[in-house]
């Protein structure tokens, strides 16, 4: 319910504004040149809708591979939950020892995505028409919603056969999450250099639809008849495997324990070691794709030849620098929510680590609460900050390395200390509600992502600066074109020393659930 009315609502108030918010032809022309920047194609995919533009065509090309991530990730967290979740927790088991076949929790699963995608495309066909954007049909109003549900029904199905593969829940959800990662990043890179290579990732589908304009059905197709053969495979899967079992499964562990599990720290190091190695890896691949794009956007200036009459030599260097800094800036805040995600991820891992059980285990030595809650404290920070320095790094070397005057490592410090007060916000956020109200810790989530929206659209959206300041993202300007802000710097981290201490009271006094 909770994702049915966060990604409802944002869709449905976005489209009912742009009427007003680009209804002129120059209001659409400037956004259009916005959004075939390299930086707007790698974040929203190419602008494929051809003159004259609409603001019909505008609302689509921002919204699909935005909308239709969040969706992917909603299928994701639906369809594992269900299947192998449920399994690893005994659930499965308690079901199948009545009178219900070995299928019964995959059909009921498949059954609640379909519902589930078809009432929001309903829900989301039926804001395109109460909006009665300028420039839109019926059938591209039809085909958007539909186009959305079909990519989270695809990675849904694909979901359910990582479930089936993998033998535990940590590995389903990290190959399902890291094979669209790959797939993102494709589609990315291919969207920037050449969009005809666009057709070889299904993330990049969507946009082929070319809403508003051709309105081109064969990418819903190809997402749904991938998806079905998924759904096929993961059936046969299931039908032939023993429960608690995956086709790939874990090697054996060691013998004896090694010296790192003698102390929790060590623990929640070695269960989350191989989600770490993802994350980071991932993010370092992900920073040297964004970092490749940079001499495309210091070429954007450098190749107009009005620029260059206007502006002159120098005067296009340093407007070619601006361009790259505020770009790094954009980065910076989508490498920080990486790195938020994360880090919050390995500290709610100590709530529902409780809650099932496992730390009894723990309780029942000399381990104290304030060492226990430390352990998950310190990993889920310190995988934060690599992951969005690694990123970061990534982005520097391999952007600097295409560039004929590379950037000052300045630059790299200045965003990195700008954002880090930030990140470390929303981890002192994180153990505060673990702490003391660890059944209110989703309520972060939905901050965190009204933070990143309003930040990231709220200039598109011509909405006031001060909406912007609902969170840390609005608070550390716009680093590295901007000087870090030392009172905001202060005041975040008196915040996160504040809330993490509030968190570790709380979690000594708290009984267990």
């Amino acid at each position: 319910m909770i994702w049915i009315v966060v990604l409802v609502g944002l869709f449905a108030s976005a489209a009912i504004k742009f009427n007003v918010l680009f209804g002129t032809q120059s209001d659409i022309t400037a956004i259009v040149q916005t959004l075939k920047l390299p930086a707007m194609v790698s974040l929203f995919g190419e602008f494929t809708a051809t003159k004259p533009y609409t603001t019909a065509n505008v609302f689509a090309s921002e919204m699909l591979v935005f909308i239709g991530m969040f969706m992917v990730f909603m299928n994701i967290s639906l369809a594992i939950t269900n299947t192998r979740a449920a399994e690893d927790s005994g659930l499965l088991e308690m079901v199948r020892a009545r009178s219900v076949g070995r299928l019964a929790l995959l059909y009921a699963t498949t059954i609640e995505i379909i519902l589930i995608n078809v009432v929001m495309a309903g829900m989301y066909i039926g804001s395109l028409f109460i909006a009665q954007l300028n420039g839109a049909n019926d059938e591209g109003n039809f085909l958007m919603g539909i186009s959305i549900a079909s990519m989270g029904i695809l990675f849904g199905f694909l979901s359910l056969l990582m479930g089936q593969l993998m033998n535990d829940t940590r590995s389903a959800y990290f190959t399902s999450y890291g094979l669209y990662a790959v797939l993102y990043i494709c589609r990315m890179l291919t969207d920037v250099s050449d969009p005809k290579w666009t057709w070889v990732s299904p993330v990049g589908w969507v946009e082929k639809t070319e809403i508003y304009s051709q309105n081109n059905w064969l990418p819903v197709v190809l997402m749904l008849g991938l998806g079905v053969g998924c759904l096929l495979v993961a059936t046969r899967v299931a039908s032939n495997r023993d429960i608690g079992s995956g086709v790939f499964s874990s090697k054996e562990g060691k013998a004896t324990a090694g010296s790192l599990l003698s102390s929790p720290i060590g623990l929640v190091l070695r269960l989350e070691r191989n989600s770490m190695i993802g994350w980071v890896f991932g993010s370092l691949v992900l920073g040297a794709a964004y970092g490749s794009i940079f001499q495309t956007i210091g070429d954007i200036i450098g190749t107009n030849p009005t620029y260059k009459k206007l502006l002159g030599v120098s005067q296009v260097h340093a407007a070619n620098r601006a361009l790259l800094l505020n770009y790094l800036n954009m980065l910076g805040l989508f490498f920080v929510v990486l790195a938020v995600v994360s880090g919050i991820l390995v500290v709610f891992r100590l709530e529902s680590d409780e809650h099932k059980g496992y730390l009894e285990m723990i309780h029942a030595k000399k381990v104290t609460k304030t060492n226990l809650v430390l352990s998950y404290f310190l990993v889920g920070v310190g995988l934060s900050l690599l992951v969005f320095t690694s990123a970061l790094v990534s982005t520097f070397f391999i952007g600097n390395s295409t560039l004929q005057a590379p950037l000052s490592s300045n630059y790299f410090w200045q965003t990195s200390m700008g954002f880090l007060p930030a990140i470390l916000f929303f981890m002192g956020c994180a153990t505060a509600l673990v702490g003391i109200v660890p059944k209110a810790s989703k309520l972060l989530w939905g901050y965190l992502a009204v933070g990143v929206l309003v930040k990231m659209f709220g200039p598109l959206m011509n909405l006031p600066d001060k909406y912007a300041a609902i969170s840390p993202f609005g608070w550390v300007g716009k680093v590295p074109s901007e000087a870090i802000n030392q009172q905001v710097t202060i005041l975040l981290g008196l915040a996160f020393i504040i809330l993490t201490i509030l968190g570790f009271v709380g979690y000594n006094k708290r009984d267990m659930e």
